[in-house]
């Protein structure tokens, strides 16, 4: 792990005042005894033929009536059915050891009912270890399943509200379903450098399905057909540590799409390398409990086409790389707030570094409950086109970079936008959207307009940058634009006609003294009756529009006008980050 990396990561959520959730403790691991079962003496031939269920199973509950232990798999390829996993086990799996599946033709029920291949239900100490390798044969029920969608297809794992788990350094591959579901109620769960390797397409082969409490999955490489590590939809998934795993072909670190709850989430010093996505919460608008408290630190991206996608309407589209500010809102229908409305907050994204064929992002949360407390800190993104922002509030862009070659950097629709960098950024973003309940604060960041419409803003607030506006621009009386003005100017620069009716709210920071601020420029022509609203104190105020082309605050020492009621918080933290990064 990048220890630098990730003490500058902490470092700047703490300085942002963001929360950093940590883990009480590590995971309990298995006490397992260590006495050896091995399941060639009971029968089992590692011939590629035989069916050692049986064998398998007597051996794994022989283990269990002696208080526990090691159940080894010697060299050789072992096929068998189903069997079942119990508490105080460690199955071991040798160099050249493997345990396949019946093929397709063989296995227990066939396409129409077939039970998961090794299964456990409410056990405890569990070990899963060894050099060896799990083979489901998995392309005759892909083809199958190809055929007609009425296939029922096994997976390979699926471990039911398991206690002290430890999965390592064992390769699962071809299951006709998903590798491995830890699911119900499990804790202190541990999988160590696992390697899940299926080919892709390979449909639902999802690498891990995952839910516990007190968790921690590390040094894993994953690759397959669906997501690389799905979460939180059979349980509740509280502490989570997802580090130092590769991610190659399939759907990337998902949380969904039925969601039962996550709290504590951190994915820290990971890569992704050629998925469909990289980072993915995905449901329904009725189909989610809360999501809070997830951290991604330190990832690299590499041809990702969805780096970051996360979104509420997984029912109406697949993955959501064109959707217009329009098609947000012919869906913003309003439905009543219940217990399973998405309830998602408090998500930090740092250090990412991302390529991709396709789109830099879509954050879209239901119109009847936005979601809240975004941040985005050094990311950098090369993509085609733009980050889609819909019904998301709070969301804190912070010292980074997206490098679209078409298109605007943001397209907001009701979402409420800060972008903040700790010195004044040299590069101007470009801003789209629809008229809607967007507010947009801009700090050492120039912008640009790309529609009127990205004007339904409200407020707007602008500290060290420059929002220029294309064409005519219209502020009526229920508009404020709130400028934080000191040793750096804030600015709106309106290429044509300036209608200028809203309230102008005033906020003093470093620097700020008695002298001349240009508020707005414009081409065209002046109408409208402008409103001063709150003031430094201790400064007399007042609007000049006498020089054609420029609005200008003229400042002199006294007065006694109120404190202004603008949060300045986000240049104060450019500020400490800017101390802080020197």
């Amino acid at each position: 792990m990048n220890k630098s990396l990730v003490l500058k990561a902490f470092c700047l959520l703490m300085l942002c005042g963001l929360a950093v959730a940590t883990r009480a403790a590590n995971p309990a691991l298995p006490n397992i005894p260590s006495t050896v079962f091995k399941i060639t003496d009971y029968g089992a031939v590692g011939d590629g033929t035989t069916d050692n269920a049986t064998n398998i199973q007597k051996a794994i509950d022989t283990a269990n009536a002696a208080g526990g232990g090691m159940v080894e798999i010697p060299a050789g390829t072992f096929a068998s059915g189903p069997f079942v996993l119990r508490s105080s086990i460690n199955l071991h799996l040798d160099a050249g050891a493997m345990i396949e599946m019946l093929p397709i033709s063989e296995y227990p029920g066939g396409t129409t009912n077939p039970p998961t291949f090794i299964t456990c239900h409410n056990i405890h100490d569990l070990e899963i270890s060894g050099q060896g390798t799990f083979d489901g044969q998995g392309r005759a029920w892909w083809e199958a399943f190809g055929a007609s969608r009425r296939v029922m297809r096994p997976m390979i794992f699926n471990l039911y509200s398991a206690d002290r788990v430890f999965i390592h350094d064992v390769t699962y591959k071809n299951p006709p379903d998903h590798h491995c579901g830890l699911r119900g109620n499990g804790g202190d769960i541990t999988i160590s450098n696992l390697t899940v390797a299926t080919d892709f397409p390979s449909p639902n082969t999802d690498g891990l399905n995952f839910v516990g409490t007190n968790c921690v999955i590390e040094d894993c490489h994953i690759s397959d057909g669906d997501d690389n590590i799905a979460m939180g939809s059979s349980g509740p998934l509280n502490d989570l540590l997802i580090t130092n795993c590769v991610f190659g072909h399939g759907h990337g670190v998902s949380i969904g799409s039925g969601i039962a709850g996550v709290t504590n989430l951190t994915v820290v010093d990971c890569s992704f390398n050629g998925g469909d996505n990289g980072l993915r919460i995905k449901c329904a608008r009725d189909h989610s409990q809360p999501i809070k408290g997830v951290n991604y630190l330190n990832l690299t991206m590499t041809n990702v086409r969805f780096p970051i996608v996360f979104y509420t309407y997984y029912n109406l589209v697949g993955n959501p790389d064109r959707i217009s500010p329009a098609r947000v809102l012919d869906a913003s229908n309003t439905m009543t707030v219940n217990a399973m409305t998405p309830d998602w907050s408090d998500i930090t994204i740092s250090n990412l570094t991302a390529t991709s064929p396709n789109i830099g992002g879509v954050i879209w949360g239901p119109t009847e409950k936005p979601i809240r407390n975004v941040t985005l800190i050094d990311v950098d993104i090369t993509a085609p086109r733009t980050f889609d922002l819909y019904n998301v509030k709070g969301v804190t862009v912070i010292d980074s970079q997206f490098h679209f070659s078409h298109g605007s950097t943001f397209t907001l629709c009701n979402a409420g936008l800060t972008v903040s960098n700790s010195v004044h950024s040299d590069r101007t973003i470009t801003i789209d959207g629809a008229t809607s309940d967007n507010s947009l604060a801009l700090y050492n960041t120039d912008a640009f307009l790309q529609s009127d419409d990205a004007y339904g803003a409200n407020p707007i607030t602008l500290g060290g940058s420059t929002l220029t506006d294309t064409g005519d621009l219209t502020l009526s009386k229920d508009k404020q634009v709130n400028f934080v003005l000191g040793a750096d100017a804030a600015t709106v620069d309106v290429t044509g006609d300036l209608e200028l009716n809203a309230t102008l709210n005033i906020t003093s920071v470093s620097g700020f003294t008695a002298t001349t601020y240009t508020l707005f420029t414009y081409s065209g022509n002046l109408t409208g009756q402008p409103l001063l609203g709150s003031l430094p104190a201790g400064w007399n105020c007042t609007l000049d529009t006498s020089t054609h082309g420029i609005v200008k605050l003229v400042v002199h020492p006294g007065g006694a006008q109120p404190s202004a009621k603008i949060d300045a918080q986000p240049m104060r933290m450019n500020q400490v980050l800017a101390s802080r990064l020197n």
